[in-house]
């Protein structure tokens, strides 16, 4: 039979909620500055598309999925910022707001690796392909 697991009710101390609220207000400025550049990238994309047509299709995919992660990234640091403000400004479960707040950011990160490892594919694609066209 497994052991049955007991609530973890640990509360932040005062000077350790300051460490958290720094975190906060850090994390929330570059949300909304990630929404901000995501929102202008895809204004771009779009301008693109209104002013050249099909010639700016690629440029403006490109956008749009730049776009895409930024929003993504902002909304979930929003996310993480507000499961840290929890922790600040409730009692009881603090554990719970923490776990919460470190899933949004796992996801941030995740999809950050994730973006470098395809950037990495491409970079290492495009010096093959540079090589094999300057061999010809």
């Amino acid at each position: 039979m497994p052991p049955t697991s007991t609530p973890r009710n640990y509360e932040f101390s005062g000077p350790e909620n300051i460490i958290i609220r720094q975190l906060v207000d850090a994390m929330r400025f570059v949300a909304a500055a990630s929404l901000a550049v995501g929102a202008f990238v895809l204004i771009l994309g779009i301008a693109g598309l209104v002013t050249q047509g099909r010639a700016a299709i690629g440029p403006a995919l490109g956008d749009f999925a730049e776009a895409v992660v930024f929003v993504l990234i902002g909304l979930w640091l929003q996310r993480a910022v507000d499961a840290f403000s929890r922790v600040i400004d409730t009692s009881g479960d603090d554990i719970t707001h923490l776990l919460d707040a470190l899933r949004e950011l796992t996801r941030v990160f995740s999809l950050q690796r994730t973006v470098l490892v395809l950037a990495a594919i491409v970079i290492v694609m495009a010096i093959g392909i540079h090589g094999v066209l300057s061999l010809g």
